[in-house]
């Protein structure tokens, strides 16, 4: 594990401190989108507009850092630590959970008591919930939605949606089309990827948002594509390049972004949300393609999460999802490919998961694993019962006190380093 950089002294994170089932309601839920539908409404222009090299590049806010360094200064490193001090067990474990919401009622739907009562990291926005249906698809609305979020928060929340654009264009409401994965590599310029992602940035702070679950730098080798346009190539510098400039334009702007999906879905056949895909790669073939716009983006773009998701690679892992397996977290991305930021699990509902394990079940063994943010849980008694069985976990001693403070310090690093802990 690679140890995290405070001047120039090593130190890791602990040596510092220390259901029901989802297919009847497919339509309504997406952690990373439907692979295969669109999220503008039935509107939604055919004709496609490729983006402009020239469209102008937003200027960082003045206040903002550079959030693309690993350096962890001591002050950022103490105010993290008492915080901590600070947490119960059950505000810690809250920590640990991304959720989602139904409808665009804030107190109705139970967001206020998964955030004021509950004590979650953070919530996701998205379009196929409704969180965006009037009077919900204003700016200034929705803006005042996240702020009432984040005054009911006892720390400051991750407030997220999954901005790629193309298929997955969650601000449509907002800003109508925006150019996907594949349109911005076939302009051959990364400088336009780099421009929509900070453009997409600035807008997402304009709606409250602070964090976007992209790019995907799933690397494409199956024709047709399950993910269609979401992918920037069929080779992993392709990927990269775009999908590093992309990353760039996020986090220059203050937005924390994150790489999707590993340990790779661009030789997926089937889409995930509806069972658990297989792919059948040697070691070597899942180095020298899938993992390695992580093994290269992890070394010089300091992505500030990665999403693991529900997909079994034999030659990583032969029993378990990639997202809920020891060996692909820990063993292989943690370890082998030495990253130690924020990890977050797509979204355990999906059908891969959930035809054998509850949502609860699967939050533990993530934790496990080594992930740090557990998405899906989108109604209070499904947080209740996550955090229940986080506790059950800590009673038998298949999580220790010590694994959850490392994925609480890490989560509020994130928070503080891009500014949402002041």
């Amino acid at each position: 594990m690679r140890c995290l950089m405070r001047r120039k002294v090593r130190l890791t994170a602990i040596q510092i401190c220390y259901s029901l089932p989802l297919c009847c309601m497919v339509l309504v839920f997406t952690a990373c989108s439907n692979m295969l539908a669109g999220n503008g409404p039935p509107s939604t222009p055919t004709v496609r507009p490729t983006p402009s090299p020239t469209m102008p590049l937003p200027a960082p806010k003045a206040d903002s850092k550079s959030y693309l360094s690993e350096e962890l200064t001591r002050d950022e490193l103490e105010k993290v630590q008492k915080i901590m001090a600070g947490m119960t067990l059950d505000q810690k474990l809250g920590q640990l959970i991304m959720v989602e919401y139904l409808g665009n009622s804030y107190q109705a739907s139970g967001l206020q008591e998964m955030i004021a009562q509950q004590f979650v990291g953070g919530f996701m926005y998205q379009a196929s919930n409704h969180n965006f249906d009037a009077p919900d698809n204003v700016v200034s609305t929705l803006d005042a939605f996240s702020r009432q979020a984040m005054n009911d928060a006892r720390v400051p929340l991750l407030i997220a949606t999954d901005q790629e654009g193309g298929l997955v264009n969650r601000l449509y409401t907002f800003h109508g089309y925006l150019p996907s994965a594949a349109e911005m590599a076939a302009t051959g310029n990364p400088a336009v990827a780099r421009q929509q992602g900070a453009q997409a940035a600035q807008w997402m702070r304009q709606l409250g948002m602070n964090a976007d679950l992209a790019p995907v730098v799933d690397v494409q080798t199956v024709d047709p594509p399950i993910l269609e346009t979401r992918m920037f190539g069929n080779t992993p510098q392709v990927v990269v390049t775009y999908a590093g400039a992309f990353l760039n334009g996020l986090q220059e702007n203050s937005v924390a972004g994150c790489l999707k999906h590993f340990p790779g879905l661009g030789a997926v056949t089937s889409d995930p949300h509806l069972g658990l895909p297989v792919v059948n790669r040697s070691l070597t073939q899942l180095e020298s393609i899938d993992l390695a716009p992580y093994r290269m983006m992890i070394a010089k773009d300091n992505p500030a999460m990665i999403m693991s998701t529900d997909v079994l690679m034999p030659a990583i892992d032969p029993n378990l999802p990639a997202e809920l397996s020891p060996k692909a977290i820990n063993g292989l991305l943690r370890n082998q490919l030495g990253y130690n930021g924020v990890v977050i699990t797509d979204g355990l509902y999906m059908e891969g998961i959930s035809q054998r394990w509850t949502l609860a079940q699967a939050a533990v063994l993530s934790i496990v694993a080594g992930d740090d943010l557990v998405e899906g849980p989108y109604t209070p008694g499904q947080v209740a019962a996550v955090v229940a069985a986080f506790k059950q976990a800590l009673q038998h001693g298949q999580l220790t006190i010590e694994r959850i403070d490392q994925s609480v310090e890490r989560i509020l690093l994130l928070k503080v380093q891009y500014g949402i802990i002041r």
